[in-house]
């Protein structure tokens, strides 16, 4: 039974590690952040991921730091999540010439790794406009210094033309839907 607690303790203590260091690393880029919304962007019947930002004080403005977390449900490769999200970047938007789409879809496809069920990415938009990407236990994966490429990567899911608008609406904190 001791041991069943030194375990349970041990656990715990790790957990809590574990949500001291996402607030720290967030708050280091994120003054004051706090979660906004989530949901959950399903393709045809079939989770894919779930999605929670954070912002300042829990209100997330496209023109100041935030973050947008991806908890993924489903084994995908990091290039065809490059590939996708440049697609969705061209259906929104006929104002970027096809040379950068490439360009961002090969630093795109250099940073986005291999996700499987649980596995987090985390985008986060600096108060420079440059886009850093982390891994589940917050560690780099790279970054994109481009205002350009932010404003249409994270519109992606936050952009006023998002194909989700349910799922855009929950990431803005707009429990109505």
């Amino acid at each position: 039974m001791l041991k069943l607690k030194r375990w349970i303790l041990f656990s715990l203590i790790l957990a809590c590690n574990y949500c001291f260091a996402d607030i720290s690393v967030l708050k280091s880029y994120i003054p004051d952040a706090e979660k906004v919304g989530s949901g959950n962007y399903k393709f045809l019947f079939f989770n894919v991921f779930t999605a929670t930002t954070y912002a300042p004080m829990g209100k997330l403005s496209l023109d100041k730091p935030f973050a947008l977390q991806l908890r993924y449900a489903r084994n995908l490769k990091g290039e065809d999540i490059a590939k996708k999200a440049i697609e969705k970047i061209r259906d929104q938007s006929n104002k970027v010439s096809e040379d950068k789409l490439d360009l961002w879809q090969s630093e795109l496809s250099e940073i986005i790794p291999n996700v499987s069920n649980g596995s987090v990415l985390t985008g986060i938009l600096t108060n420079e406009h440059e886009t850093l990407f982390f891994d589940g236990n917050w560690q780099l994966l790279g970054r994109i210094n481009d205002k350009e490429f932010a404003n249409h990567f994270f519109g992606i899911w936050l952009g006023k033309d998002s194909s989700d608008t349910k799922l855009r609406k929950q990431l803005f904190g707009d429990d109505n839907t």
